[in-house]
């Protein structure tokens, strides 16, 4: 009987130790100008993220959203595009179907009405949307909430407002949840800002780059453009922040090139949580 128990134990625990791989990437709407064209990187791209068990992606237009999905066979995905009529740069959240079970899914415009679709918010010149995922992780029994999302580059005010609906999106307060809550994405503001700063102090939110134990390199950006020499002076702006894991063991900016330059103006960030 100790035995079985012990036994019974140690399945538990296991599960809820298992690793949870999480991979944020702007890949680039599809624009003809680039210096690498969409259908010259998409396979690479899709290649960058099918591996990770969660994935959020962002400046995806129909034809890329399409694209990606019949690239990566493993993950099933939740998205629409940002403008009025669902069309426009959308930010699918992938999930892996073997491991997690789709509970609930929903687009919300980062304005004042965020159930309207094509709302442009405060100073802001396009709409700007987040994708709210809940799943079921079958490996780690527990309920994993996905927030992807990607903020304004030109409005300040935009951002701040933005970290505040974010952040209320996490379900930060709520009696007695033990889920894992991620918060993914383009945020187009540094560290140091006070607009990821609010989104922090705010949810409760932990930034992997800061807790993980290894990083591939002792600093690294995220925003290069397509050009590898600028890899020096990237800023970094695209996040993976969370709350209920017990620790991080490894992010990365992964540098995939294709042509002597990258597959994306951003390069892909992963964490490894645990």
């Amino acid at each position: 009987m100790v035995l079985a128990f012990g036994m019974a134990w140690t399945g538990v625990h296991a599960q809820s130790n298992a690793e949870l791989s999480v991979c944020t990437f702007n890949v680039r709407y599809d624009n003809p100008n680039d210096t690498i064209k969409w259908h010259e990187r998409r396979n690479e791209v899709a290649l960058a993220m099918r591996y990770f068990d969660i994935v959020g992606v962002q400046e995806a237009l129909p034809n890329q959203y399409e694209d990606l999905n019949g690239l990566m066979p493993k993950h099933k995905a939740f998205g629409t595009g940002r403008n009025a009529d669902g069309s426009g740069e959308a930010c699918p959240v992938y999930w892996n179907a073997e491991r997690f079970d789709f509970l609930q899914g929903e687009t919300r415009w980062l304005s004042l009405e965020p159930n309207q679709p094509g709302s442009v918010g405060w100073d802001a010149d396009l709409p700007r949307i987040a994708t709210v995922v809940v799943l079921f992780d079958r490996k780690r029994q527990q309920t994993v909430r996905v927030i992807n999302t990607h903020w304004s580059h030109v409005g300040e005010d935009a951002r701040l407002n933005a970290a505040a609906l974010v952040a209320g999106w996490t379900g930060w307060g709520a009696s007695g949840s033990d889920e894992l809550v991620v918060v993914c994405g383009d945020l187009n503001a540094e560290p140091v800002s006070e607009p990821v700063q609010s989104l922090m102090a705010s949810a409760d939110l932990i930034d992997t780059y800061d807790t993980a134990r290894y990083r591939c390199r002792k600093s690294f950006g995220t925003y290069t453009t397509f050009l590898p020499e600028n890899l020096a002076n990237a800023t970094r702006i695209d996040y993976i922040l969370y709350r209920g894991a017990a620790s991080v063991d490894w992010v990365c900016a992964d540098e995939v090139l294709k042509y002597g330059v990258y597959i994306s103006d951003h390069m892909p960030y992963h964490a490894i949580l645990k």
